[in-house]
């Protein structure tokens, strides 16, 4: 199978409509460039995996996400086939979506035409890949994220941000999803097991982290490096509505990790479970509901950065 230009996967609504603003302007920028390439916009939700599959079967080796982190999430899952990527595939990535998460910790610009000028004259990186085994409507579902997943809290804010409008992008809708969402959460019995370890403990959220940053520029796992074939799991645990409030700005920096109720591990296998429903979330997108069960791929997934 001869090789294909590289394929641009298009989501037109990312970022409350900002990547249908901004196409036009990159393709002339990618034209400009004497860049061969085709592209497609996504129609919906999860239309970027089937894009991105049909992308790897006509031997395309540069498939670009052009969108924000639901998106790169989508594409990665389109990529991935018997939890590998082919060889030979690299992912790129244009941000012009609500957050920017993936993109601060790999390295990726996150100016929109310095990310066009990179896929051509930018370096690749391998970095791990998360696996998530979960529940969703009563049946099993797997998925991979790049980025990071979060269970309890941190996944009923995703969902609620999921519903609501994302104008203004960044921090903002993810901020105001959380303020809401705090209102009517409770904490809930979990029982984690990290690698060998096993124990219970009432928690507000764990945090899955590949990557370092989460909801729109939280620096959630400020040690987490996405090439050590490591999880960095934040526990956020029994904390009150107003001890986690104070903390909000303290995660934005980075410094949450002293509270005496936040605890970091390093794991290669994660299991949480509860006998409460539990929401996960990864890449800031709804995945499903414990138990779940995440296990990384060390090094399967290139970047064009």
């Amino acid at each position: 199978m001869s090789a294909q230009p590289m394929r641009l996967i298009v989501n037109p609504v990312a970022g409350n409509g900002r990547g249908a603003k901004l196409w036009p302007r990159l393709s002339e920028e990618l034209h400009a460039g004497g860049t061969e390439f085709d592209y497609v916009f996504t129609e919906g939700p999860d239309h970027a995996v089937e894009l991105a599959r049909q992308a790897v079967a006509e031997g395309c080796r540069l498939i670009v996400a052009v969108g924000g982190d639901g998106t790169m999430h989508e594409v990665v899952n389109g990529l991935v086939i018997e939890y590998e990527v082919p060889a030979g595939v690299v992912l790129g990535a244009i941000c012009c979506g609500t957050g920017s998460d993936f993109a601060r910790t790999v390295g990726l610009a996150q100016d929109p035409l310095a990310a066009v000028r990179r896929l051509t004259h930018g370096s690749d990186r391998r970095i791990d890949l998360g696996v998530i085994h979960c529940w969703r409507e009563g049946r099993q579902v797997v998925e991979c994220f790049p980025n990071a997943a979060g269970l309890g809290f941190d996944g009923e804010v995703a969902a609620r941000v999921n519903r609501m409008s994302k104008a203004g992008g960044g921090t903002i809708p993810y901020l105001t999803g959380l303020l809401l969402t705090l209102i009517t959460y409770e904490n809930k019995p979990v029982t984690i097991t990290l690698d060998d370890r096993t124990w219970e403990q009432r928690a507000n959220a764990v945090v899955v982290a590949n990557g370092r940053y989460f909801g729109g520029g939280m620096h959630i796992a400020p040690d987490a490096t996405p090439d050590d074939g490591l999880f960095d799991v934040i526990v956020i645990g029994d904390v009150t509505k107003l001890e986690l409030l104070m903390q909000v700005p303290r995660v934005y920096r980075g410094t949450h990790l002293s509270h005496p109720k936040v605890d970091a591990y390093r794991s290669r296998r994660v299991q949480v479970e509860s006998p409460q429903r539990l929401i996960l979330q990864a890449d800031g997108e709804y995945v499903g509901e414990t138990p779940a069960t995440f296990r990384l791929l060390p090094g399967a997934l290139t970047v064009r950065i």
